[in-house]
């Protein structure tokens, strides 16, 4: 039986506009391995996000120094739909989109960010017409609609494929309303790159760097994770945030005691060539998705 990591790190991300704790902000959930028993810390909440980049750099260097291998799972997209890469960045690379993100966004230490003017500004430069939607009603942009497009140019990359295969998982391209994903995945990449940049080989992300579960040799693993594919458990006053990031970080603790945990990072039965190439050149995947009915 092979156990793959010796700590579980699971972070609720947020877009918040303002130092904020609580419902919809950071949390940080941690289970950790020692020897045979397995240790659920309770859930950190950061109230910025430059906090958390700072409580997680931290982490993992503590754990690197004493040996341990980290799973950390981040519930935001890690890409775009495959094409769009090369209009944002100019190569079809999750790398170049994501070293595109980590210097055009601004976010600052009060959580002040600029994505809806930057979204305006690659809806206008970079598209034949506007990818992204959603923002704040008081706010005008020319090149960015409260509304979704209809246009068939935005429904070629709405989705990408895990989404496809894992509704209700929302589209990327969504920055604001109910459910929003799109300003967490903007925002996130961008900071996701500082990690790279600090840790270099030390980490890999997957499924880009590690092909799946061949590859799981850094001690540091950073991966997409859809909490809402668990249930979560709930202790006396929790939010719903801080039980789903404990709930996640406890189920993968103990999937990987029981040598079970790799299956969920491996490729996902059904995945034909092409589509596999899109997802490890450019969209990323969701831990476990494709894998359902399974130990998960």
């Amino acid at each position: 039986m092979t156990i793959l990591f010796d700590t579980y790190l699971i972070v609720d991300w947020s877009a918040a506009n303002t130092p904020k704790r609580g419902k919809d902000s950071i949390w940080i959930g941690e289970a950790r391995r020692a020897s045979d028993r397995i240790r659920i810390k309770p859930p950190l909440n950061p109230a910025t996000r430059h906090e958390a980049l700072d409580l997680l750099t931290a982490r993992l260097k503590k754990d690197l120094a004493a040996g341990r291998r980290v799973f950390a799972g981040f519930d935001f997209p890690f890409g775009y739909p495959a094409g769009a890469a090369k209009r944002i960045a100019g190569k079809a690379r999750w790398t170049a989109l994501w070293r595109t993100l980590a210097s055009e966004v601004e976010d600052d230490v009060r959580n002040r960010s600029n994505r809806y003017a930057l979204a305006n500004c690659w809806n206008r430069e970079k598209f034949d017409a506007p990818q992204y939607w959603g923002r704040p009603r008081q706010h005008a942009y020319d090149h960015l609609s409260a509304t979704k497009p209809t246009t068939d140019a935005f429904r070629q990359w709405e989705y990408r494929i895990v989404e496809r295969w894992r509704p209700p998982a929302k589209s990327v391209w969504q920055l604001a309303y109910n459910g929003a994903v799109g300003s967490q995945a903007m925002l996130g990449m961008a900071r996701l790159q500082t990690l790279r940049n600090t840790f270099g080989n030390e980490c890999a992300i997957w499924p880009f760097e590690t092909k799946w579960a061949d590859a799981l040799d850094a001690p540091i693993a950073i991966t997409e994770v859809y909490p809402s594919m668990f249930e979560p458990t709930f202790q006396k006053g929790d939010v719903k945030d801080a039980a789903q990031v404990r709930t996640v970080a406890k189920a993968y603790a103990a999937l990987d005691a029981r040598g079970a945990f790799g299956t969920l990072l491996s490729r996902p039965p059904g995945l034909n060539a092409a589509d596999n190439k899109k997802v490890l050149a450019e969209e990323g995947w969701i831990v476990g998705a494709g894998h359902e009915g399974g130990d998960e």
